[in-house]
C-alpha cells in the first residue's frame, strides 16, 4: 500500500476518479429523481427500466469503439477533456428542456465509460506494473491487485456517496442544485488529471483514423478475439455482467418494495445506497486481505456465494423489512467488492499494454449492457412473479454462479 500510494501520478488519477464518480453518483441521483420517484402514477419497475435504458443503452451500443481511441490516443488528454464536456452536457438535463434531456444524458454517460476505461487501462503505467516488469512476478501482481483494490474503494465509494447526497439534495433544493454540484465536480477533476506527469502514450504508436469505421472495427474486433483466446480475461469480463444483471434486477424489485409497499421515496433509497456503499468500501478493504488467502477465482466465487445469503432475510419477508433491505444492500456491496477487483486485476494481467483499453471496454460494455438487460427483465419478472418470489429466484442464480469461476479457472491464471 504504501509503494502504492507514494507514486504521485497514481495519487493524482485516485482524485480525479473520486471526483469524477462523485459527479456521476450526483448525477444519477437526479435523473432517478425525475424518472423513477417524481411520477407518482408510473409503475416503479417500469419507470426504474426507463431510467437504466435512458442512462446505460445509448453508450453502451456506442462504447465498443471506445477502447480503440484509448489504445491510440494520449490518454491524459483524455482524462482532461472529458469531464469537461459532461459539464456541458449536464446543463441539457435540466427537465424544463424536454427532449434535451435525452441527449445530454447520452453525452454525459457516454463520456463517463470513456473516461473510466481511460482510467482503468492507465493503472499500470502509474504504478509501474506496465507490461516490460514482468506482470506475472508475484511482487509486481501484489502491486497490481493492491493498486486496483485502492482505486475501486475511492471510485465506487465517491460513487455511492455521490448518488446518496445528490438524493437528498434533490429532496431539499431540487435538481438544479444537483446539477451544480456534478458540473463543479467534472470540473475539478479535469483540473487534476492535468497534474499527472506524462501523457501517458499508449505503447502502439498513434495512427489517424480519418473517420474510418473499418479499421475501429478492426481494431475492436482484434480486441475481443483476444479476450476470447483468454480465459483468464473472458472469465471476469462474462462474470462481471452477470453479477450486474443479478444486482439490477435485485435494485429494481427493493425499488417496488420501497415505493409501493413501504411508501418511501428517493431519501429513503438514498439511505439503501449508502448502505451499500458501506459494503462496497468493506467490500473492497478486504478484498486484499481474502486474495493473500485464496487465488482470485475463489474469491470471485465466494462473491456469488455472499450474493446468495444476503437475499434469505428478504426471501423469508422478516417483520423489520427495513433491516432486512439494509443488512442485505451492505452484503451485496461487499458481493461486488469481491468480485471487481480480482476481475480486473486478473483481465489486467491477461493482455499486454497494447490491448488493455480495449479489454476494459469490453469489461465496461459487459458491465453496463447486463445492467441495462437485468432492468428489462425485472419489468417483465416483478409484476409476474412479485417482489418476493423474484428475489427468491436471484438468490438462486447467485448460488449457481458461484461455482462456475473457480472451476472455469481452475490450474490457469486464476490460481
Amino acid at each position: 500500500m504504501r509503494v502504492v500510494l507514494g507514486r504521485r501520478d497514481f495519487r493524482v488519477l485516485l482524485a480525479a476518479r473520486f471526483a469524477s464518480q462523485a459527479a456521476e453518483g450526483a448525477f444519477l441521483a437526479a435523473v432517478f429523481n425525475s424518472v423513477v420517484f417524481v411520477p407518482e402514477s408510473q409503475s416503479t419497475v417500469v419507470g426504474f427500466a426507463v431510467a437504466t435504458v435512458l442512462t446505460l443503452l445509448p453508450f453502451a451500443l456506442l462504447e465498443p469503439f471506445a477502447g480503440v481511441l484509448v489504445d491510440r490516443w494520449p490518454r491524459r488528454p483524455i482524462l482532461v477533456t472529458l469531464p469537461l464536456v459532461r459539464a456541458a452536457a449536464a446543463l441539457f438535463t435540466l427537465p424544463a428542456l424536454g427532449a434535451a434531456v435525452y441527449a445530454g444524458t447520452l453525452v454525459v454517460f457516454s463520456a463517463n465509460r470513456l473516461f473510466q476505461a481511460t482510467a482503468s487501462a492507465v493503472i499500470p503505467r502509474v504504478v509501474g506494473a506496465a507490461e516490460e516488469l514482468k506482470p506475472s512476478a508475484a511482487s509486481n501482481d501484489t502491486l497490481l491487485f493492491t493498486a486496483n483494490t485502492v482505486a475501486s474503494i475511492v471510485g465506487t465509494v465517491a460513487l455511492f456517496g455521490g448518488m446518496a447526497a445528490g438524493g437528498f439534495l434533490a429532496a431539499a433544493a431540487g435538481t438544479w442544485a444537483v446539477l451544480a454540484l456534478a458540473g463543479l465536480l467534472w470540473a475539478a477533476t479535469s483540473a487534476i488529471s492535468a497534474l499527472l506527469s506524462s501523457t501517458l502514450s499508449p505503447e502502439k504508436p498513434p495512427g489517424a483514423l480519418h473517420g474510418e469505421l473499418a479499421a475501429v472495427v478492426a481494431d475492436l474486433a482484434d480486441g475481443f478475439r483476444r479476450i476470447g483466446r483468454t480465459p483468464a480475461a473472458l472469465a471476469p469480463v462474462l462474470t462481471v455482467a452477470v453479477g450486474q444483471f443479478l444486482q439490477v434486477m435485485v435494485i429494481a424489485t427493493v425499488l417496488v418494495v420501497m415505493k409501493e409497499r413501504l411508501g418511501e421515496g428517493l431519501m429513503s433509497f438514498s439511505g439503501l445506497v449508502a448502505a451499500g456503499g458501506v459494503g462496497v468500501f468493506f467490500g473492497f478493504l478486504t478484498a486484499g486481505a481474502l486474495r493473500s488467502l485464496m487465488p482470485s477465482r475463489l474469491l470471485i466465487g465466494a462473491a456469488f456465494l455472499l450474493g446468495f445469503v444476503a437475499l434469505l432475510p428478504v426471501v423469508a419477508e422478516v417483520d423489520e423489512i427495513v433491516l432486512a433491505l439494509t443488512v442485505g444492500a451492505v452484503l451485496l456491496g461487499v458481493s461486488y467488492g469481491w468480485t471487481r477487483v480480482p476481475a480486473d486485476t486478473l483481465a489486467q494481467q491477461a493482455v499486454p499494454d497494447r490491448y488493455r483499453g480495449r479489454v476494459f471496454t469490453a469489461i465496461d460494455l459487459g458491465f453496463n449492457t447486463a445492467r441495462v438487460l437485468g432492468a428489462l427483465a425485472a419489468a417483465v419478472v416483478v409484476p409476474l412473479l412479485g417482489p418476493r418470489a423474484t428475489i427468491a429466484a436471484l438468490a438462486v442464480l447467485f448460488l449457481l454462479w458461484a461455482p462456475v469461476v473457480p472451476l472455469w479457472l481452475k490450474g490457469g491464471r486464476g490460481d
